[in-house]
């Protein structure tokens, strides 16, 4: 085999081809050598007729003069510039003696276009370019992306726990430290300068206070291999800015805070959510809550992925939740027994968007009914949902909401009809209700009460039949076809002017996620979770689960630039996208992820005797 063959053999997207093809699109390589700091590609504003993959040496990528990637043997650039059609957005220099080979055009065309090279393209362009037609130069690269051990600035400041919090404090200042850890043995409590302000000044305490008297403990941590995107998210799920770093055995390496995350778009969750907690009234916390479009559109901007992004609106709309459930106890007064307010649906699992509406239930500890009690709870969840709307949200139009009778229940009517509604699911709507149900998160109050429903659906006697019914659902979603110049192709023949990128796209992975992931004994829980449960658990093969992540990422960051886009322009967001505004490289990969989805059905149909139709 050709010297240039058996090497780019050892690379994506030549890594697939067969043999013939491979010395086929070697023999076009144009050997080029460029000694160290030589321009490569001078303009960001040309567009490449080549596309080149580095034999020996690095290439920086530069943007605005700002180092934004270095690449390195076999990894392949100016690809996306040929394949869009669009300019390159950097220049391209020589990092030391470089070799590269260049493709023209018409020999890496057809490569890159191929169905096995699409999960390469998707991938490279996920970091570069956008999904959609809308030019932008790439992003210098964020926190976001890199390890939580390369983004802390200082060791921690660890103290004894009958230290005094005078004594803490002249350490903090002394360090310029914002925190301080406290060492419990196998435990770590932290006490933030928060908590000196609120814990120790306004409450009076004296100078020789312990410091263990006003920690919080056990301290959040996160491991030092982690990415900054996920110690963002971890902070906003747990309402805390510091995150002590552990490294390998569990040893302390450091603290993280917000700060260290830099980029001002990803302190806007922080700052949103301080002012939606810090509201007096209805009235302040809708109007913090009104400056949620603006927050998601900063994140974007700044690269922050669109599953994280959700996970962030997600935070949000439980702080806000909380806080009106707090002023509507000031009003009305507090239930007399436990209770759990539950977010359901998309913002159950995670993974809202900015046109989803709000789906939510209620359950109080006890046995079943109790009308002044269920009066009570139904006045709450009024100002609760009335707060939300005046906020921007959109309920649920079929009337899945907290304080309505199907939805507020005492736990012990909460399991008679989960158990009734897995023997037979078509019993009053209860297909409809369990799969609401099955995708809970305790928001406000007992999170026992919460597991307790999460428990009843999932292992509910005489489940078979649901786990048939739900089977059955996500075998009939079923995705595109592919596109006909501007037109989506439907398995039916149909051919529509526009992409409902979550009918056609993300419900059919969402459904073959509750399925299989109830069939691994997993409930509420992420799509992405129920996909790798069900892979651990057998429920669905390793390929299947990987190509049906790899389609989840893909419509997921569509449909979250395109909603973002509609935001940018002042129009309300929804899920339609005119295939004229997909450039090739995204039609090929949308439909490729199409029929690995197809795929997957129709296995399942066929390894149970069915059909996929």
């Amino acid at each position: 085999m050709h010297d240039i063959a058996q090497f780019l053999a050892q690379h994506p997207p030549f890594d697939t081809l067969d043999e013939a093809t491979l010395e086929q699109v070697a023999g076009s390589a144009e050997i080029e050598f460029y000694a160290g700091g030589a321009a490569i590609l001078e303009s960001a504003e040309a567009t490449s007729r080549f596309a080149y993959v580095i034999r020996r040496g690095a290439v920086e990528l530069l943007v605005d003069g700002r180092l934004h990637d270095v690449l390195t043997e076999g990894e392949m650039f100016a690809f996306a510039s040929l394949l869009q059609d669009a300019p390159l957005g950097f220049v391209a220099r020589a990092a030391e003696d470089t070799l590269a080979y260049r493709f023209p055009e018409e020999a890496i065309l057809p490569v890159l276009e191929r169905p096995a090279a699409v999960r390469f393209v998707v991938r490279s362009l996920s970091r570069d370019v956008h999904l959609l037609t809308r030019a932008e130069e790439p992003a210098v690269p964020s926190a976001g992306g890199r390890r939580v051990s390369e983004l802390m600035r200082a060791p921690a400041l660890v103290c004894p726990p009958e230290t005094g919090v005078q004594d803490a404090a002249r350490r903090m200042a002394e360090a310029g430290a914002s925190c301080v850890l406290v060492d419990l043995g196998e435990r770590i409590g932290i006490v933030t300068d928060r908590d000196l302000r609120t814990r120790v000044v306004a409450e009076g305490a004296g100078a020789d206070t312990p410091i263990s008297d006003v920690m919080s403990a056990p301290a959040w941590t996160v491991t030092a291999d982690r990415t900054g995107t996920e110690a963002l998210l971890e902070m906003l799920d747990h309402g805390i800015r510091h995150l002590p770093v552990l490294g390998p055995g569990g040893a302390l390496l450091g603290v993280l805070d917000d700060v260290d995350l830099m980029a001002s778009e990803r302190r806007a969750p922080f700052r949103l959510r301080a002012q939606i907690a810090r509201g007096t009234d209805q009235a302040e916390v809708t109007a913090a809550a009104m400056r949620l479009p603006a927050t998601v559109i900063a994140m974007h901007d700044g690269d922050v992925p669109a599953a994280a992004i959700s996970r962030m609106m997600a935070g949000i709309h439980d702080t806000i939740v909380r806080r009106l459930i707090e002023l509507a106890h000031d009003d009305l007064g507090a239930p007399p027994v436990p209770y759990t307010w539950l977010a359901t649906g998309s913002y159950g699992r995670r993974e809202p968007f900015p046109s989803s509406d709000i789906d939510s239930a209620m359950a109080w500890e006890g046995e079943g009914d109790d009308p002044d009690l269920r009066a009570l709870l139904a006045a709450l969840a009024e100002r609760v949902n009335e707060g939300l709307t005046a906020a921007g949200y959109q309920v649920d139009p079929q009337g899945a909401l907290a304080g309505r009778p199907l939805f507020t229940r005492s736990i012990g009517d909460w399991e008679q009809a989960l158990a009734a509604w897995s023997r037979d699911p078509d019993q009053g709507r209860g297909l409809i209700l369990m799969s609401v149900v099955m995708e809970s998160d305790a928001v406000w109050g007992s999170t026992a009460l919460a597991q307790r429903i999460g428990d009843a659906a999932v292992r509910a006697p005489g489940r078979e039949q649901l786990a048939t019914r739900l089977r059955a659902a996500a075998l009939a979603e079923r995705p595109p076809t592919g596109f006909f110049r501007d037109f989506v192709l439907h398995s039916t023949g149909e051919r529509r002017g526009v992409l409902d990128i979550k009918r056609g796209g993300l419900l059919p992975i969402e459904s073959l996620a509750r399925w299989a992931g109830l069939a691994a004994g997993v409930g509420a829980a992420s799509t992405s979770e129920r996909l790798r449960a069900a892979a651990a658990a057998g429920t669905l093969g390793v390929d299947d689960v990987a190509a049906l992540r790899d389609a989840l990422v893909l419509m997921t960051e569509l449909r979250m630039e395109h909603q973002v886009e509609q935001l940018r322009a002042g129009r309300a967001p929804d899920n339609l996208i005119a295939p004229k505004s997909l450039p090739p490289v995204t039609r090929t990969a949308l439909k490729e992820a199409f029929r690995s989805v197809a795929r997957v059905q129709r296995g399942i149909g066929v390894s149970l005797g069915l059909s996929a139709r």
